[in-house]
């Protein structure tokens, strides 16, 4: 079993919010007869998911049908509480990765226009 963390990204012009999209993940969770372990933790731009890779990827497919062109996913490099990116731990500052993070995000919009163009839309 291969456990792995994911980002769940929101495109800013999207009309799903974040709490919607925990929301979704919990509900596909709940109605899953799986028993393995999910963590799930909201974000300002989306949610984190970690647990088994296989999982997360079908988790990841379902929630994007709430909006196909405006959620995306992404493996994290490190596990949902790290303290090594924690920013308590590190007194304060950007976390590694924001930056990188908040640009991707920002350019979201830009990608699902280049997807609804190719699908016809």
């Amino acid at each position: 079993m291969s456990i792995e963390t994911r980002v769940i990204m929101i495109s800013p012009d999207s009309n799903v919010t974040p709490a919607q999209l925990k929301s979704r993940i919990l509900s596909i969770l709940s109605d899953s007869d799986s028993d393995r372990a999910i963590r799930v933790k909201e974000t300002c731009y989306g949610a984190l998911l970690e647990g088994e890779a296989a999982e997360l990827r079908r988790i990841t497919e379902e929630v994007r049908q709430m909006d196909r062109h405006g959620i995306y996913s992404k493996p994290r490099g490190f596990p949902v509480g790290d303290p090594r990116i924690c920013r308590a731990t590190r007194r304060g500052g950007p976390r590694p990765g924001f930056h990188q993070l908040e640009l991707e995000n920002s350019l979201l919009p830009k990608v699902r226009r280049a997807l609804d163009k190719i699908e016809g839309e």
